[in-house]
């Protein structure tokens, strides 16, 4: 144990030297406060998550982002909050695709990295731990893989479970499935459909999106329009669970 650790310790040493920066530092330092805070007033850290728009702004580019979370200092996740929710609600990642509504928080690993670059906000406040993510107590949101679309097949999937399979082109469902695996698959798009002669665009986007819902061979996803007729969410089936394979659940907190 004492060996990995010290590994672990001349790793960091050796990241700190070689990718030091003030973008870096300012970025960490912004992580960390937020870490810090939410553990100030006692709430979980994804509470507290950091959306990437304000690490960007930083000066940090994707890249670090990645390369961050490569190195195991923090963990992202999609933004999934509804203004009717009480509390942030996200969808776990597993790739390092990310969208406008990835948000990240620091690792263990992380705290100490970031101690490390910023000792002057690591000390607030300095009498708690940091808190570990995976035993928090508290609801829990179950969530899967990132829907995968094969334009090839024609097939959407969750997983190793099909959603749905088209046996003849549907270009409108098509087109949609296609923007949104572009885009990462963020919580919501723009309507992708390209104007059509003598069709409404917002009927016809209705119609394309009760025809995404309808014969799925696992009911494991759930398309909406946002109520403008101009947008096109999605969100995981509440039966997905039952459909999942142990082996592809991920917990992700939500207060």
């Amino acid at each position: 144990m004492k060996t990995a650790s010290r590994k672990r310790e001349h790793a960091m040493i050796a990241d700190l030297q070689a990718v030091s920066s003030p973008q870096l530092e300012a970025a960490l330092g912004q992580l960390l406060h937020a870490q810090t805070c939410a553990r100030d007033v006692h709430r979980e850290v994804w509470d507290f998550a950091v959306e990437i728009e304000s690490l960007l702004a930083n000066g940090l580019t994707k890249s670090d982002l990645r390369w961050l979370v490569s190195k195991g200092y923090t963990e992202h996740a999609q933004e999934l909050t509804h203004s009717r929710d009480r509390g942030r609600k996200f969808h776990v990642c597993l790739n390092l695709a990310f969208s406008k509504r990835t948000c990240f928080v620091l690792t263990k690993a992380g705290v100490l990295f970031a101690a490390a670059l910023c000792p002057s906000l690591s000390a607030f406040p300095a009498n708690r731990p940091p808190l570990d993510v995976a035993a928090a107590t508290g609801a829990s949101i179950q969530v899967s893989d990132t829907p995968l679309w094969d334009p090839q097949r024609r097939e959407l999937r969750v997983g190793d479970r099909i959603v749905k399979q088209f046996r003849v082109p549907s270009p409108s469902q098509e087109a949609i499935l296609a923007a949104f695996s572009e885009e990462g698959w963020p919580p919501a798009i723009d309507d992708p459909l390209p104007p059509q002669p003598e069709q409404e665009p917002k009927r016809r986007l209705r119609n394309t999106i009760e025809s995404l819902n309808s014969n799925q061979k696992n009911s494991l996803l759930h398309f909406r329009g946002d109520g403008s007729g101009q947008r096109i969410l999605w969100e995981f089936s509440e039966d997905r669970a039952a459909h999942l394979p142990a082996k592809r659940r991920r917990f992700v907190h939500a207060a």
